[in-house]
């Protein structure tokens, strides 16, 4: 069992107390900070999804990529459809265009760009609020520890093939050990955030923190298996090589960017 902790579960988890580092003062800070830090992740994910299916740089591409995404991030919810339109229609002008475009790229950068842009739209959403740190802090420990349970548990105790087609090394032993650390870890926090911020304004209701705990686990295993379809889909490894062990921003925050998406929809049913 010792032997399986090799060098790339060190590397890995070496650049992830790297990230934490990095990311930590920007997250407890908020205000410009954290909008600095999300258009940061917005740059390094337009980057990838631009270049999902080619090795040379798209640098138009990943500037239109990027305007976009910070377009929708901080938009008035009044102009989200006209940039979707807008976004779209560049994308198919560039399908008739450039020989080298494919619909299939089109579609696929119209999905992800969705998708990374909802997310960290999230993210400004919750720092709104007076406990905005506690919010986000609930939400990405809840889908990380997910993350990280699946990967242990599944090094440690993985036997049975999950969805060998799209994710060969993900395991059913992985997936439940990363679901109950998810669900542990998010009842946890939530209710460790409830029971000091009891007179906030904006605390969370018990109800929405069981409801998230045991959903968001799912999500983030949900988010991480849609991406990794996506690279199958254009016979890639990793979206990209700026985290060593991890691949690509992409890669990093595929399960985390679904959990925000679907948080942001639950504080919407409970009228948060």
């Amino acid at each position: 069992m010792a032997g399986k902790v090799n060098k790339a579960m060190i590397t890995k988890t070496l650049t992830a107390m790297i990230l934490i580092a990095v990311c930590l003062p920007p997250v407890l800070l908020g205000g410009i900070w954290i909008k600095i830090l999300t258009a940061v992740v917005a740059a390094l994910a337009s980057y990838e999804i631009a270049n999902i299916q080619s090795e040379k740089a798209k640098w138009v591409t990943t500037i239109i990529n990027l305007v976009v995404m910070l377009g929708l991030i901080a938009c008035p919810e009044r102009l989200f459809a006209m940039i979707q339109a807008f976004y779209a229609t560049i994308l198919f002008l560039s399908v008739l265009i450039d020989k080298d475009t494919t619909a299939e790229f089109a579609a696929y950068s119209f999905m992800l760009t969705m998708i990374v842009s909802i997310g960290l739209r999230g993210v400004q959403h919750f720092y709104t609020f007076e406990n905005g740190f506690t919010i986000f802090l609930f939400v990405a420990l809840t889908c990380y520890a997910c993350d990280t349970g699946a990967y242990f548990f599944g090094v440690f105790f993985g036997r049975h093939k999950m969805i060998p087609r799209i994710s060969p090394n993900k395991t059913w032993e992985g997936s439940i050990g990363g679901y109950f650390s998810g669900v542990g870890i998010g009842l946890l926090i939530g209710f460790l955030c409830a029971h000091f911020l009891p007179t906030s304004p904006d605390a969370l209701p018990a109800s929405l923190i069981v409801a998230a705990s045991l959903t968001l686990p799912l999500l983030a295993q949900l988010g991480d298996l849609s991406f990794s379809s996506v690279k199958r889909h254009f016979g890639i490894k990793d979206f990209g090589s700026f985290l060593p062990g991890h691949g690509g921003i992409l890669d990093r925050i595929d399960s985390l960017v679904f959990c925000l998406m679907f948080f942001e929809a639950l504080m919407l049913l409970w009228k948060i």
